[in-house]
């Protein structure tokens, strides 16, 4: 969490800040509705990229220099390190760039960070890791120097809850007994008797890549709704809408839909994953650590919320959500005979369906995107920057029944068997697919598709090897 007085620094992006800030002017001159013009040819551009080439990825939008200098803050808030007692008490994570890193910050990562348990009765998921599972050894010294005054922190973090012969803390087995965990549940299969019996049982996780979310949270409610209103009734997904920060709005964040925008986004994995109250989750998940002492250390202050608005009218939220928003979409390569080749199965084997190609933001974004949690609202200039856009995400970010590829809970409208449409702009920067990894690659990802994926399915794997690789490397450059 930001600390008192802490100087920020402003325009610390890296090289390519001193780039953006030079090509600002040039886009906010272009008129709000045309897209940005080709590069000028030069030898450079002339010469193929590698195939699968991960450069460009977690640049920055093109934004004006002030937008810039908040991205550049949001990012240095986005990799802090949080710290007892405001961590926690239950956490999963100490900084949002531990589960978003690949292949930059603010992508996806390699390993599962967050489980989800199918009755349990507390709000949010299981957290990993607990404050008063962490600080072992007690104060160490070395050639006559004390370090390590109040204990060494346990790698990773302490005992996981997740580990069969962890010996478990207070605050964890409050937890296992308010949501019902266990190390041996399965993960579910919704479309099992087991499952219909009632079965308690586990979904795992992965996080999702944050590039082009500002973008995403531009679009138009209403655009959502003409989407899934042109969409065969075969193929037809559903709307969910939420209530968040004193609106109804539709979601497009989440594996079940179930963020409308980013400060909302940002408010609760701050709360969820790293266990910070904010001013929009003003409460700690638990009491099970506070005014308690290990080591000498206070694991957990009666102060929430512990993120509040600075005098800049931003919490470490909004800096959260300023990175996420500015952040650009995936890169795209060029396409050679198989990509181009392999474009046309994709549409012929119906993946388009729901992996929607093209989507145009709204035409005033700052309508609807909520201000900071300080009152502060979008800035005109990134406003200009966001409005009005043809986005390639191939995602109708709308919930759709995957059958048995679904994760067996329940969130809101989201049933069971229903997941949101993933994005598949900047596929080829994942290492593992699909909510919990369970696919190391694309093929095997389709593979796992069911429900009113089961036809496009059926279709790939229909489709010779040699055509599959050529509707993969087209996926590789999106």
């Amino acid at each position: 969490m930001r600390s008192p007085g802490r100087v920020v620094r402003r325009g610390t992006i890296g090289s390519l800040g001193v780039v953006a800030v030079l090509l600002a002017a040039l886009a906010l001159s272009a008129s709000a509705g045309v897209e940005r013009p080709a590069p000028i040819q030069s030898p450079l551009h002339l010469i193929p990229r590698p195939h699968g080439s991960l450069s460009g990825f977690g640049n920055p939008l093109f934004m004006a220099p002030d937008d810039l200098a908040l991205f550049s803050d949001g990012q240095e808030t986005f990799i802090e390190v949080e710290n007892l007692p405001q961590l926690g008490p239950l956490f999963n994570s100490r900084s949002c760039a531990t589960c978003h890193f690949q292949p930059a910050l603010g992508g996806s990562g390699t390993f599962i960070n967050e489980i989800r348990i199918r009755n349990n009765t507390r709000p949010g998921p299981l957290q990993i890791f607990a404050s008063d599972n962490i600080l072992r050894l007690g104060p160490q010294t070395q050639g006559g120097a004390t370090f390590f005054t109040n204990g060494v922190e346990a790698s990773p973090l302490g005992c996981q809850i997740t580990s069969a012969s962890c010996n478990l803390s207070p605050c964890q087995l409050e937890l296992m007994a308010a949501t019902g965990w266990s190390p041996t549940l399965p993960i579910c299969d919704p479309t099992s008797a087991a499952f219909a019996s009632g079965q308690n049982c586990t979904a795992e996780r992965q996080a999702t890549p944050l590039f082009g979310f500002g973008l995403v949270e531009a679009i138009a409610d209403h655009t959502f709704m003409e989407i899934a209103a042109h969409q065969p009734a075969a193929l037809r997904g559903v709307v969910k809408q939420v209530n968040e920060l004193g609106a109804t709005r539709v979601a497009r964040f989440g594996w079940k839909d179930d963020v409308a925008t980013l400060r909302g986004f940002a408010g609760d994995a701050y709360l969820n994953e790293v266990g910070i109250s904010n001013p929009d989750f003003p409460n700690d998940r638990s009491t099970c650590a506070l005014n308690k002492t290990v080591s000498g250390v206070l694991l957990d202050a009666d102060d929430d919320p512990e993120d509040r608005p600075d005098a800049d009218g931003r919490a470490d939220v909004d800096r959260f959500a300023d990175f996420m928003r500015g952040l650009d979409a995936p890169p795209t390569l060029p396409q050679d005979l198989d990509a181009r080749t392999g474009q046309a199965l994709f549409a012929a084997t119906g993946c388009g369906g729901c992996h929607v190609a093209t989507i145009r933001t709204a035409l005033n974004p700052a309508a609807f995107i909520p201000p900071t949690t300080g009152g502060v609202p979008l800035s005109p200039t990134l406003n200009l920057v966001l409005r009005n856009r043809l986005i390639h995400p191939y995602s109708d970010f709308l919930l759709h029944d995957m059958g048995s590829l679904g994760d067996g809970i329940t969130s809101g409208a989201a049933g069971p068997t229903m997941m949101r449409t993933a994005p598949l702009w900047g596929v080829r920067a994942k290492s593992r697919l699909l909510h919990d990894g369970r696919a190391e690659d694309i093929g095997a990802a389709i593979g796992f598709h069911d429900g009113q994926a089961a036809a496009s399915r059926d279709a790939f794997l229909a489709l010779s090897p040699a055509q599959q690789q050529q509707l993969i490397d087209f996926l590789d450059t999106i």
